[in-house]
């Protein structure tokens, strides 16, 4: 177990470092179902694509918990409203009483708070279903948070 956290963390670490370059980056917060996170996420790796790590703790389940998500965005008219539409998809691993992996599906929005004065802010709220691999089970995602770009 411990090989495999230090092979993942030295993959995180060298494909961030090769994508810093790429665009922006944005730093925060989530709770929901199942638990709560902090997010470290990287833009525009690819046109439109972008990259989320999370930490976290499942209070439904395994409890700590590490993530990482593709979040493709969407080219959805919202007229005036700032929201911003995306979807993706990412991996998660939860280690507590055992060790539990899931794959998720996710589709949300973020709306921009510069109208209120954080032009770097924006509050998202995601859903999406979760397919458990470890004991083997269906079930759903679902988190609303603040995010911080610069």
């Amino acid at each position: 177990m411990r090989k495999f956290l230090v092979a993942l963390i030295a993959v995180a670490a060298l494909g961030a470092g090769s994508a810093f370059a790429q665009g922006g980056y944005w730093a925060g917060f989530s709770v929901g179902y199942p638990g709560a996170a902090l997010h470290f996420g990287i833009e525009d790796i690819s046109p439109d694509l972008s990259l989320r790590i999370n930490a976290g703790y499942n209070y439904i389940g395994s409890g700590f918990a590490l993530g990482v998500d593709a979040l493709y965005d969407l080219p959805v008219d919202m007229g005036t409203a700032p929201i911003d539409v995306y979807a993706g998809g990412g991996v998660g691993l939860g280690i507590g009483t055992g060790v539990d992996v899931a794959v998720n599906a996710i589709i949300g929005g973020e709306f921009g708070l510069a109208d209120a004065g954080l032009p770097q802010g924006g509050v998202f709220m995601e859903v999406g279903p979760s397919f458990s691999l470890s004991p083997f089970r269906f079930g759903v995602v679902g988190r609303l948070g603040f995010n911080y770009h610069f």
